[in-house]
């Protein structure tokens, strides 16, 4: 699990993700109104399995034992996350041109 302090997010990492592996459907779990956080499930754009899970307000809806034992990527989740999902864009978009060019042939 890593943490970020200046977004307040937690991200559980279900299996190993690199720079080169985009994630694609993001789905917003339900919330329950008892439940102070937001979990976000990612899944890979390749073969649609799950990746993780991004839990915001990770400071009011998990346990302070758990935050502080979670490796500090303070500052870097959001390029993180900004990256993954732009590699998304651009898939769609090279697919798409790859698609509009084969069908004017």
């Amino acid at each position: 699990m890593t943490y970020d302090t200046t977004t307040d997010v937690a991200y559980v990492e279900l299996r190993a993700t690199g720079p080169a592996d985009v994630l694609g459907p993001a789905l917003l779990l339900e919330s329950d109104p008892a439940f102070a956080g937001h979990v976000i499930a990612d899944f890979t754009l390749a073969d649609g399995r799950l990746a993780g899970f991004e839990l915001q307000h990770a400071s009011a809806c998990l346990p302070v034992d758990l935050i502080v034992t979670a490796e500090r990527i303070d500052g870097a989740n959001l390029q993180r996350r900004f990256d993954q999902r732009l590699g998304r864009l651009l898939a769609s978009n090279l697919s798409l041109t790859s698609g509009s060019r084969n069908a004017l042939n």
